[in-house]
């Protein structure tokens, strides 16, 4: 089914079993929403769609205290079309929007977002001030035309799934907790750019990923696997953070080097997941240093790969 991405909804849009959230991340408790929204509409005879919001409301009304994203509106929008939904609403979250009443967002779920079932958390809250909650939003459905369920929470055997238990285990480096929770391994997608190129005057050609603005929720060097363009199943080494090697306070960088791999890869699209953190980012006082730890990351990565397989 082909997603269909809505900026600016009119009123008529097509009846919908609508979930809610900022999705970030995309991990197993919003699989298990994003299902549920499937089912529902098939049984009802419905669009499967979603709600979210960009940016995401703490980025706006909290931005000193915003934690890193763990997936960009695009890496979203590609979940919620592999999960069979049809329509993304995509609402610009500004303070207008963040000013309007309870009232006024119930309204444009039933008007604007065509919901006759809406599905949220436990903990879901909307509207100015977060003065609506869930019982509230039930009784304005009630009223409008739309009934309101609240998902159980998705657990792991010990908590709930979440996005900040999916940044905890990230930014401590555990990789396999955190593709437990998100139940796929954490990747990052982007196009490669043109670097400084030191890289490949070092022996080491890396693909440069973009990276949205923020800082990212981990840094390190780590054992990759990389998908898109030519490079699918290639493993590597990839280093994601400030490069404290070759500048100060920088802008973060994402840099691949992938083995018994040669070509041109700029302007295509690759996904890097991360697999093991090696190491720490770190400093070295000469260019010999630094060559002499890459090849330790590499024959660390290499051993880490022949000891897991394929």
């Amino acid at each position: 089914m082909k997603l269909a991405v809505v900026r600016d909804p009119k009123p008529g849009a097509p009846d919908a079993v609508v979930a809610i959230g900022s999705f970030d991340g995309v991990h197993r408790g919003h699989g298990a929403l994003l299902a549920r929204v499937t089912r529902e509409a098939r049984a009802r005879g419905l669009v499967p769609a979603v709600l979210t919001f960009e940016p995401l409301p703490r980025e706006l009304l909290f931005p000193d205290r915003a934690p890193p994203r763990l997936s960009t509106l695009s890496a979203k929008l590609h979940a919620f079309a592999a999960a069979d939904i049809a329509v993304a609403y995509v609402c610009r979250f500004d303070r207008a929007f963040a000013a309007l009443t309870p009232e006024a967002f119930a309204w444009r779920l039933r008007h604007l977002h065509g919901a006759r079932r809406v599905l949220v958390g436990h903990d879901f809250r909307f509207g100015a001030r977060r003065a609506g909650d869930v019982a509230f939003l039930s009784a304005e459905g009630g009223r409008l035309g739309f009934e309101v369920e609240v998902l159980p929470t998705v657990d792991d055997g010990e908590e709930r799934v979440s996005s900040t238990r999916v940044r905890e285990a990230l930014a401590a480096g555990d990789l396999d907790g955190a593709a437990r929770l998100l139940g796929r391994p954490y990747a990052i997608c982007g196009r490669v750019v043109h670097g400084a190129k030191l890289g490949r005057n070092l022996g080491y050609p890396t693909a440069n990923i973009a990276l949205p603005p923020g800082r990212p929720v981990m840094t390190g060097v780590f054992a990759v696997r990389c998908g898109g363009a030519a490079t699918r199943g290639l493993e590597g080494v990839a280093s994601l953070g400030f490069k404290p090697v070759v500048a100060e306070n920088g802008p973060a960088t994402l840099e691949a080097f992938l083995f018994d791999f040669s070509g041109d890869l700029y302007g295509r699209r690759l996904s890097i997941e991360f697999l093991k953190k090696l190491r720490d980012e770190a400093k070295f006082a000469s260019i010999d240093e630094l060559v002499a730890q890459i090849r330790r990351d590499c024959d660390a990565a290499r051993d880490y790969f022949r000891r897991t397989g394929p």
